[in-house]
């Protein structure tokens, strides 16, 4: 697999989240024309089109709601979930003239920093715009990477929000939010329409296989988003500090220990969100354990990096 340049890698995410959002009222168009095509089967098909149409117009405020909600709140939430705290520049300054140098380098507008107040070694950055990003580092990860580690982990943070991935995540978290809500809704209203002759309509049922395929099936989508979006920031690291060797480094250590107590009972939807997987090893097998996960194994992400 080649690894797409920053400016290609910025410009597929642009596109992904372009693709996503048109994506939307598109698939919630189609659950409500199939909802109609069942449940008003006298009515002719212009009809049930022009219904399913103008149902979708009113439900686009939600949806955008929705998404704003999500926008907004996201960053308080994951901020919540990992017990992070600002940290000032007195504090640690080393610290802050590694990732301000880094950042006049290349022009970006400079973080705020945040600390995660717990012994294990994770970093990640949140924010939807560079105007307005995070870059959170764990405690433990500040005082056991030496400072060209720093800078590999530092970079790598910056690049994902260089790419925008912080949006993606948003919009298809959103994305598979809706989804999973109009088939529910679709297969709730069935049953409750049809509690007299429940195997003569065929909505509860449809509605039961798209909830469980959707159940199923899209996680895969925001896990493979979320696998790839690991890579191409290892990739910008090292295409950033010209230094392999310390992003292969600090992937090392911290695979050790990269543990955050506070997010093992949270949805996979912030542990994306980190450097590597937050919540403690899977018992699954290597195989299906790849299936679920939202991060590259330690051994992909060297062999790939290895391969730059």
């Amino acid at each position: 697999m080649a690894i797409l340049g920053l400016q290609t890698a910025k410009r597929h995410n642009n596109l992904r989240i372009i693709y996503l959002t048109l994506l939307m009222p598109f698939i919630v168009f189609l659950c409500i024309l199939i909802y109609f095509l069942i449940v008003e089967a006298e009515t002719t098909f212009q009809g049930i089109f022009t219904l399913s149409y103008m149902t979708v117009i009113y439900s686009l405020p939600v949806i955008w709601l929705w998404l704003f909600i999500a926008v907004y709140f996201q960053k308080q939430i994951i901020f919540k979930y990992t017990g992070s705290s600002e940290l000032e520049r007195k504090d640690n300054p080393e610290l802050y003239n590694i990732v301000e140098n880094l950042c006049i380098s290349r022009g970006l507008p400079m973080p705020r920093i945040w600390i995660i107040n717990d012994g294990s070694m994770n970093a990640f950055a949140t924010g939807w715009s560079p105007k307005s990003s995070y870059v959170v580092f764990s405690k433990w990860l500040i005082e056991k990477l030496d400072k060209n580690e720093i800078e590999a982990v530092a970079w790598h943070e910056l690049t994902h929000i260089i790419n925008g991935d912080v949006r993606t995540m948003v919009i298809a978290n959103v994305f598979i939010g809706i989804i999973w809500t109009v088939w529910y809704v679709l297969m709730r209203t069935g049953w409750w329409r049809s509690s007299s002759s429940k195997w003569k309509n065929p909505l509860p049922l449809l509605g039961l296989f798209l909830y469980i395929a959707s159940i199923i099936f899209l996680p895969f989508i925001n896990f493979a988003i979320s696998r790839k979006k690991e890579f191409l920031a290892d990739a910008g690291s090292v295409e950033l500090t010209k230094d392999r060797d310390a992003m292969i480094s600090a992937l090392k250590k911290i695979s050790g220990d990269s543990t955050i107590e506070e997010i093992q009972t949270r949805n996979s939807s912030v542990a994306s969100m980190f450097i590597y997987d937050p919540k403690k090893k899977s018992k699954f097998s290597s195989k299906l354990k790849g299936l679920f996960s939202t991060h590259p194994s330690l051994e992909e992400r060297i062999e790939m990096l290895q391969k730059y």
